[in-house]
């Protein structure tokens, strides 16, 4: 056969085998570094933040309502209506509704047995008085008047403070009694003349009075300033007054 030999032939140098390009694919290939993950920080908990915010407002707002309803509720609450001495007596105080006595009309730090007998006490005086000095018109000194529960912020009571019980109101009876009134003092009920004086609870008054004899009125202060001449003047219609005992109607 005309020609190279087969072992002579050339081969394509695109094609070899051997060729410098077929062994550069045997090449191993450095691989890309893969590309940076970036972390985003922590978003703030702003849906927990304001909850806090909120609760911790309305926790102020709560304990302002709190106090403004203790304050109104200690403001209507409070109080006695003092009462004019010439309508109700010396040392009257007419307690407010509100404010009722200890459990059984018992003073604080008293026993409801001895308010007990202490008005047991007041009805045998009282029982005296009407019968030494029948109600007839006559005029009289008033020297104290006090229902059960009274309150008089310009006294005090045998308790120690300025609420009269039972007990107090004897104790001061028998204390006018002793001075300088002397054996004219007598005890009678505000139910037992004139109108009937009632407390705002509905509760009469006892009243301690001295007896004349007095023609009027002017007779009454003439005798209260000499009896309580120490007595500041502005504060003597506290202590005695003019009373006249008419009948009930």
């Amino acid at each position: 056969m005309s020609g190279a030999p087969w072992w002579g032939f050339r081969a394509d140098p695109g094609h070899s085998a051997g060729s410098a390009d077929d062994r550069a694919d045997t090449v191993t290939r450095t691989a890309r570094p893969a590309p940076p993950v970036v972390t985003s920080p922590p978003r703030p908990l702003h849906g927990l933040h304001g909850l806090h915010l909120t609760a911790a407002v309305l926790a102020a707002v709560l304990l302002v309502l709190l106090g403004l309803l203790a304050a109104r509720t200690i403001g209507s609450s409070g109080g006695a209506v003092t009462g004019a001495a010439t309508a109700n007596g010396p040392g009257t105080t007419v307690v407010a509704s509100g404010a009722v006595p200890a459990a059984g009309g018992a003073a604080a730090g008293g026993t409801a047995a001895a308010d007990a007998a202490a008005t047991a006490e007041l009805e045998a005086l009282r029982r005296q008085g009407l019968e030494a000095h029948p109600v007839a018109g006559q005029w009289v000194a008033q020297l104290a008047a006090k229902s059960v529960g009274t309150t008089d912020p310009v006294q005090t009571a045998a308790n120690g403070s300025s609420t009269f019980y039972a007990t107090d109101i004897l104790a001061q009876s028998r204390q006018i009694a002793s001075g300088v009134a002397g054996g004219d003092v007598f005890v009678l009920r505000t139910t037992d003349f004139g109108e009937g004086l009632l407390d705002a609870r509905g509760n009469p008054y006892w009243v301690t009075l001295a007896a004349g004899p007095f023609a009027d009125a002017d007779d009454v202060h003439a005798w209260c300033d000499s009896m309580f001449a120490t007595t500041p003047a502005q504060e003597r219609g506290n202590v005695c007054l003019p009373k006249q005992l008419t009948p009930r109607a």
